[in-house]
């Protein structure tokens, strides 16, 4: 894959700890990144970022007022139904026939975490396959737990299947071990960034260290903002996290 040198000198280093102030939003960093990748890695590209389009819909589909900057559709876009990608199209035609989940946007993330792991295995992008492939299994693991402590049917809750076989018993036992749920999920955070390293690779300018920076620069961001206006509805439970 082609090298980013000049972009990558672009942008700038991430903080040194989950909750110090960055130098760049999220939403300038992702800015930066579509003005400057190159033109065959923008769908790899974007289909990463979509999460953050994911997260939004979900929120305001709800009626909250949350958006987030730096996926590919403004307010107005999802106010319009302006541009939509095909996974919220789906989403959104499956949720006027009805879907019969527990919570009706795990639909959603299912259908957004097939969308870009089936790009990121066609354009062979092996930081998004891996951690993507992580992320979905984690988030079923997690919710496999709610299901035995809480009751329930674990396919109501799961988002696809298994991807590889792995085993979060060490990661589920240290989140138990956490005072609270604001602790548990900065656990589940910098696990995430010790995944992030392990997946991008040993070249820091490829399109697989790219992406790790900014998959890397949201969850900075997010514990940025937890850091300045803590609230547990608001950042607890989000897209893309538990």
């Amino acid at each position: 894959m082609s090298n980013y040198y000049f972009l990558m000198c672009l942008l700038p280093p991430m903080p040194t700890a989950l909750g110090e102030k960055m130098s760049l939003g999220f939403g300038e960093i992702v800015g930066i990144v579509k003005r400057n990748i190159h033109p065959e890695h923008l769908e790899v590209a974007y289909a990463h970022i979509q999460s953050v389009d994911a997260f939004n819909w979900e929120q305001m589909d709800q009626k909250r007022d949350l958006f987030l900057e730096g996926g590919l559709l403004s307010r107005d876009d999802m106010a319009g139904n302006r541009e939509l990608p095909d996974f919220i199209r789906a989403f959104r035609e499956e949720k006027e026939r009805g879907i019969h989940r527990a919570y009706l946007y795990d639909r959603l993330w299912e259908l957004y975490y097939s969308h870009a792991h089936a790009v990121a295995e066609r354009l062979g992008c092996q930081f998004l396959v891996d951690y993507l492939s992580w992320e979905i299994e984690l988030r079923s693991s997690l919710a496999a737990i709610r299901v035995r402590e809480k009751g329930g049917n674990i396919d109501d809750h799961a988002i696809l299947g298994a991807v590889h076989s792995r085993d979060y018993s060490n990661l589920i036992t240290q989140l138990k071990s956490q005072k609270n749920p604001l602790q548990a999920e900065r656990y589940l955070d910098e696990e995430r960034l010790r995944q992030i390293y392990r997946f991008e690779g040993s070249s820091g300018f490829s399109l697989d260290a790219l992406l790790a920076y900014v998959t890397r620069s949201a969850l900075y961001s997010r514990w940025e903002k937890i850091s300045e206006n803590f609230d547990i509805e608001t950042y607890l439970w989000h897209g893309g996290s538990t």
